[in-house]
């Protein structure tokens, strides 16, 4: 959803994507609500759950600069109440901060995504409808 939301050229597909991711955030709000939190495993400790979610979370930011106030993750959902304590929580770790790009180098970064004129495997089959493994560079042509 993360690149659908970004490459795809029509309103209705992008927010499509956006709404599926937010789905899986409200999946995974509600996987939280089962452990003691703030992370999926007790106590705070990172699990391989965390660690695959954080680099897109971190990210999610440039929907909103790239797509407008419609594609932005709200705080005050009631339904990503456990997402947002887990944001800040693992955000706030020294050891995933030290990780994370700076915002403004990755928004210069992702333009050409968001202007569709990245030319990636991904972005190319994100164009076709396909996921990145079914898309073959020496038969498809975007």
């Amino acid at each position: 959803p993360y690149y659908t939301v970004l490459v795809r050229t029509e309103d209705g597909e992008r927010m499509e994507g956006f709404q599926a991711l937010v789905g899986g955030l409200r999946s995974f709000d509600q996987e939280l609500g089962k452990t003691s939190g703030p992370t999926f495993l007790a106590d705070g400790q990172l699990s391989n759950v965390d660690i695959s979610l954080i680099p897109w979370a971190y990210r999610f930011y440039v929907f909103e600069h790239y797509r407008g106030e419609r594609y932005t993750l709200q705080r005050n959902d009631p339904t990503l109440q456990r997402y947002w304590a887990w944001f800040d929580h693992v955000m706030a770790l020294p050891q995933v901060a030290r990780t994370l790009p700076g915002r403004e180098r990755y928004l210069e970064h992702i333009k050409k995504y968001a202007d569709s004129s990245a030319r990636s495997k991904v972005a190319n089959a994100v164009r076709r409808g396909v996921s990145a493994h079914e898309y073959d560079d020496k038969k498809d042509e975007y």
